[in-house]
């Protein structure tokens, strides 16, 4: 029996991928798909490049009274999402455990995520688990008795013990008890010379402290700064050796990658996603991996973006910002007004067989979309007349006609020919 023609289309395509392929390990283009053991080969890589050196050199100074058998200070670490805080952290705290072993000096050091935000409870739990303390509970034990585990699991260490804390600003309820905790009560109870190592990427999180806590904080403090374009360069070129075919890349890609990157926010992460985008939109084509292909990825990726925050929010603020855009062609105002937008966004409920919601909940969604930079809203005085909303759609048009296709098919519209641009 012979294939039909479209198992033969799908074939071919699969092969044609496969025979251009320039990617031949993916997982090197995601961290989160990585063991343990090799994003440490990456990251030592990456420091014996130099990248993140001063922090390094800083990190180290601050913990060598360790080896004069002395008691350094807690330390408070800053930066923006994507400047390799975390990273930085866990690789220098394996060098520094391992110079531990070497000089017999007793160390210990356990990471807390708590990338996710959570209440005290859950992170004195999840910190008495890693310490073999305690088993994971939801309900059932008092937050005193789970402190008490882990003064008791710790009363017999005699070394020294770094809590790694990441995004310790995440502990949303209690927080001061939290701290309270790590800062007072438990070096008094244990014998352990106690370091924390506290992370966030808010710089005001310890302007929200109970003074008590403050008073009892002593730390010193080391900021991050976003990547420049040569250290990520190093980082990329990594990337490129252990993740593409040789051969694959044309010259000035990781350049203008980096370049842009760094211009733009400086995050390493979004530096390997546009690569990896890029990569995966070369061989989607058949070709090697050129400068123009980059511009592509990033606008694809810029559009992802929005798309995604169109397509996951609700069917109300999806209705809304739809109504904006048929507005803004209609009427062939670069400006609307509230009115406008609403009259527009009762006109579109109608057609999408949807109910329409009062003024006041339609002025929220605009605050909601205007938080997301889907729209800017902007207050205007009107003198004696008070003060109204004006609605600026500024995307640009090729985005916001994806946006607005999303849309209609969400609520199965058929798009109307005087509705496009």
């Amino acid at each position: 029996m012979e294939p039909s023609k479209a198992r033969m289309k799908v074939t071919n395509r699969i092969r044609h991928m496969v025979d251009s392929a320039i990617i031949k390990n993916r997982r090197y283009l995601e961290d989160e798909q990585l063991i343990k053991s090799e994003q440490l080969d990456v990251f030592d890589e990456i420091f014996n490049a130099n990248v993140r050196d001063a922090e390094v050199k800083e990190l180290s100074s601050h913990f060598a009274p360790l080896l004069r058998d002395d008691h350094p200070c807690h330390i408070a670490i800053w930066g923006k999402t994507g400047t390799g805080k975390t990273l930085t952290i866990m690789y220098f705290l394996k060098l520094l455990s391992e110079i531990c072993h070497t000089e017999k000096i007793p160390m210990r050091h356990v990471h807390l995520d708590l990338s996710n935000p959570r209440p005290c409870f859950r992170a004195l739990n999840d910190l008495a688990c890693l310490l073999n303390a305690s088993k994971r509970y939801e309900k059932g034990i008092s937050l005193e008795e789970m402190m008490f585990r882990i003064e008791k699991k710790l009363s017999r260490y005699h070394g020294y013990l770094v809590l790694f804390i990441d995004e310790v600003d995440n502990v949303r309820h209690d927080k001061d008890n939290f701290l309270t905790f790590l800062v007072r009560r438990l070096p008094q109870q244990i014998p352990a010379k106690l370091i924390l190592v506290l992370v966030s990427n808010r710089l005001d999180w310890p302007d929200r402290l109970d003074p008590r806590v403050k008073s009892f904080l002593r730390m010193n403090e080391l900021i991050f700064e976003p990547y420049d374009a040569v250290d990520l360069q190093h980082i990329l070129r990594i990337r490129v050796e252990k993740a593409l075919d040789p051969g694959s890349v044309e010259p000035g890609v990781i350049e203008k990658i980096a370049a842009l990157a760094s211009r733009e926010h400086g995050d390493a992460r979004k530096a390997v996603q546009l690569l990896a985008k890029s990569a995966y939109l070369a061989e989607k084509a058949g070709t090697k991996l050129t400068t123009d292909i980059i511009d592509h990825a990033a606008n694809e990726l810029e559009t992802d973006r929005y798309l995604t925050l169109v397509r996951t929010g609700p069917r109300q603020m999806k209705a809304v910002m739809a109504a904006i855009i048929e507005a803004k062609r209609q009427l062939k105002k670069h400006i609307l007004g509230t009115g406008e937008a609403y009259e527009a966004y009762k006109a579109f409920c109608k057609k999408a067989d949807t109910r329409s919601l009062t003024g006041r909940a339609f002025g929220d969604l605009l605050a909601e979309l205007d938080l997301y930079c889907l729209i800017r809203c902007r207050i205007v005085s009107r003198g004696r007349y008070g003060r109204s909303r004006e609605i600026i759609l500024d995307l640009p048009d090729e985005l916001t006609d994806h946006i607005y296709r999303s849309i209609l098919s969400d609520f199965e519209i058929r798009e109307s020919p005087k509705c496009r641009s």
